[in-house]
């Protein structure tokens, strides 16, 4: 990178949001120069990893869906749930439309992303932190970036995209408001597992403190995640070894898909709440993904929204480069409207579980559903 780079779009965060806006902007104007600025690189493990069925058309609208095939992820055929009750209840992707979904090596998938943005002639910095950001009189943003090992350097952009995830962190400089609904924090192991002892199948199970999750990965691993409130989650001192197992030891199902698996790590805590960022854009910017809205991981769309949120947020900026602003508000509109939706969903799916009504995590979320249903 040399000092000063020039660009017509910076996007800041690299994951399957800040990706799938990159790659849809160059499929669609190749003419545009785009720069992606990402925090870490792709050999770290990353937390999210089912794809559900319909994300096909997605990938394929994005034309990675070859290379997204041949990259061994594992097939998903379905989910099974001890929801509302102690017997599992399973939902076969075999019946569904749009076939199995796949349980993912998210390192793999984000770095099949960013290679394909690179490919069609976006520009991808990794590992590169950015410090700082300032309007310019010519109404350009020059932002201050800094690459691992390296001195600063400048990037001057016409229009930067946010997906920086839940921080939203320069939408937030920008003055927009996160409003946060929940404290839901997953605290998760990866285990080293039997792959022919575990089903494909994706299991959630309901507990007095929430609920946990757990899916079979690629090369012989699972991941087991206990989700519960952030404080909730340190009174339980989760992060321990010892008391995590604990608590897993009370499940029923989750706990017998750990009798034959060895934890490969110590626990990893990752924020999970709901939230929504006010407004989603501005003057020559808007946000993607989490860091315009996040989901509880409940609804299995975190990867399938930031792909179809980047996807609309490159027509917006098509529209904005043609001197067509309006297309800002259509996207912040279907932003709003997508949310409403999910919010709904949400209070329904824990308004079926009514096993503890007197636990600090089920009464919160009692104490939404009204709220979440009156918008």
């Amino acid at each position: 990178m040399s000092s000063l780079t020039n660009c017509d779009v910076l996007i800041l965060g690299g994951g399957p949001a800040g990706m799938a806006t990159a790659l849809s902007l160059r499929q669609h104007n190749p003419g545009l120069t785009v720069v992606v600025v990402e925090h870490g690189g792709y050999d770290q493990p990353r937390i999210g990893e089912t794809l559900p069925p319909n994300t096909r058309r997605l990938l394929e609208q994005l034309d990675v869906w070859s290379a997204f095939t041949q990259a061994g992820h594992l097939p998903a055929y379905g989910t099974s749930a001890a929801w509302g009750s102690a017997a599992l209840q399973a939902n076969e992707a075999f019946f569904g439309l749009h076939g199995n979904g796949w349980h993912l090596e998210r390192c793999a998938f984000d770095s099949l992303l960013a290679h394909a943005a690179i490919q069609r002639g976006a520009a991808v910095y990794t590992h590169t932190q950015t410090l700082d950001c300032q309007r310019q009189p010519d109404q350009s943003w020059l932002l201050t970036v800094r690459a691992r090992y390296s001195t600063p350097r400048q990037i001057r952009a016409s229009f930067v995209v946010d997906a920086t995830g839940r921080l939203a962190w320069f939408a937030r400089k920008q003055a927009a408001q996160r409003v946060v609904y929940d404290q839901l924090a997953g605290v998760s192991v990866l285990f080293d597992v039997d792959a022919d002892s575990v089903d494909t199948y994706a299991l959630v199970e309901t507990c007095e403190t929430g609920w946990w999750y757990s899916a079979l990965l690629p090369a012989g691993r699972m991941m087991v995640m206990c989700m519960s409130d952030a404080d909730l989650a340190r009174q339980l001192k989760l992060k321990t070894p010892a008391n995590w197992l604990a608590q897993a030891r009370q499940t029923t199902h989750t706990w017998s898909r750990l009798q034959r698996a060895r934890p490969l790590a110590r626990p990893t805590v990752c924020a999970a709440h709901t939230q929504c960022l006010q407004p989603v854009f501005g003057d020559a910017w808007l946000a993607v993904g989490d860091a315009a809205a996040s989901f509880d991981p409940l609804s299995s769309q975190g990867i399938y929204k930031a792909l179809h949120s980047g996807i609309f947020a490159s027509y917006a900026i098509l529209d904005w480069f043609k001197g067509q602003p309006a297309g800002l508000e259509r996207y912040a509109a279907l932003q709003a409207q997508e949310f409403q939706r999910y919010r709904a969903t949400w209070a329904a799916y824990y308004a079926l579980e009514q096993r503890w009504p007197a636990a600090p995590f089920w009464q919160r979320r009692k104490e939404r559903q009204h709220f979440s249903l009156e918008g």
